[in-house]
């Protein structure tokens, strides 16, 4: 089977970089051929290799319609149409392209719904949730090119079931023609034999994107409350944002400028090294599609506490391998951090917990697996290659 993975971005970091990244691996080892195509200045397709160390192309796929330039944007998608297609419809033929998947699907993608029309492929959305949803919740109206992509799909694939309840509300053709796939974590990336030589630290660490969804702000504002019961305690913020800059006048206008230390956007080496060293993780989402960090934090025996919102639930089960507190609630979230940084008891059995619950229901082997499920079952195919 060959295998098209369109991409937004060619990054390392983030939640879509390493769904995409473990599942290409796996469909790989399963003896399948991956190909990756993500959006660049290339008029042309243009070779590249992957961060992933894939084979993969760069090709400009231009938005049909760009609120900010919507005469130049709408100009410049129509003028380019017949040659991007040109460019697309020879790469699926140079590869003989059974299955396009497309990540974190944009308005840019409409071309794969035009080629449908004169190609040999089924099309495949998997959608993150702020991709649909960037304020939490589904849009009143979604740009029409996105609607075209999205309603053109053969399948559509979501990361937790709350995300895929919220799409089908949009889209409900899709109710028969969908799946769930949890995302997972590779337990081999974070390997116990350094957790003894590793100093841990007292530290709160929340790995987030600086935007209104992640409620950082919350965070801020229940570190305050903190403050006189724990004065040792520091707040580490891992990861960058639009919010950036509120954030930090915020941490200046509550005085904890001492506690609060922004690292921005950290590659795979530093999320592992602060996930090892932390006290525990905070994740205090207003919505959140499925949260992989919280898999990272259990694979690294790590304790959590988040909201209850999204798919957080269907992977933390409250009091046992992890605690969910009520979203948009300082003090909540203030009683749930005490309550694990003052009990190493607790804070231990939580980790070990979370730790099983990756290793009996989130590894990466399992989501690929009903991705390669979906794909052979829309091709008509049973059969699995042989793998030398």
């Amino acid at each position: 089977m060959n295998v098209l993975l369109v991409v937004p971005w060619d990054q390392e970091v983030g939640g879509v970089a390493s769904v995409v990244g473990n599942v290409a691996r796996q469909l790989q080892k399963a003896g399948h051929h991956i190909w990756f195509l993500h959006p660049g200045e290339a008029s042309s397709l243009k070779a590249t290799v992957t961060k992933w160390n894939f084979p993969g192309y760069e090709l400009n796929l231009r938005n049909p319609f760009v609120p900010e330039s919507p005469v130049k944007s709408v100009l410049g998608f129509a003028f380019y149409l017949f040659h991007t297609l040109h460019q697309l419809r020879t790469l699926l033929a140079r590869h003989d392209i059974d299955i396009v998947n497309i990540h974190y699907p944009i308005g840019s993608g409409v071309y794969f719904s035009l080629l449908r029309h004169f190609c040999r492929f089924k099309l495949v959305i998997s959608v993150h949730g702020g991709d649909l949803f960037p304020r939490g919740a589904p849009e009143r109206r979604y740009p029409k090119a996105l609607e075209i992509l999205i309603t053109s799909a053969d399948w559509l694939v979501a990361p937790s079931k709350s995300t895929l309840d919220a799409a089908l509300a949009r889209f409900p053709g899709f109710r028969t023609k969908s799946s769930a796939i949890h995302n997972a974590v590779d337990l081999t990336e974070f390997g116990t034999e350094e957790w003894d030589v590793l100093q841990s630290g007292r530290f709160v660490l929340c790995i987030a994107l600086l935007q209104p969804r992640k409620a950082v702000d919350v965070l801020i504002k229940a570190f305050q409350l903190l403050g006189q019961a724990h004065p040792e305690m520091e707040l580490w913020l891992a990861g960058d944002g639009p919010l950036r800059g509120q954030l930090e006048d915020l941490v200046s206008r509550l005085n904890l400028t001492q506690k609060v230390k922004f690292l921005g956007s950290q590659d795979r080496i530093g999320v592992k090294k602060l996930l090892r060293q932390c006290t525990l993780l905070v994740l205090p989402s207003r919505a959140e599609p499925f949260g992989i960090a919280i898999l990272e934090a259990f694979s690294s025996m790590k304790p959590v506490v988040a909201s209850a919102v999204g798919g957080i639930p269907e992977i933390i089960e409250d009091g046992r391998n992890g605690i969910l507190v009520e979203p948009e609630n300082p003090q909540a979230l203030r009683d749930a951090i005490s309550k694990v940084w003052i009990d190493p008891v607790l804070a231990e059995q939580l980790g070990r917990a979370g730790y099983e619950t990756v290793r009996k229901h989130f590894q990466w082997e399992v989501a690929s697996a009903r991705y390669e499920a979906i794909f052979l079952n829309l091709l008509g195919r049973n059969d699995r290659p042989t793998v030398g």
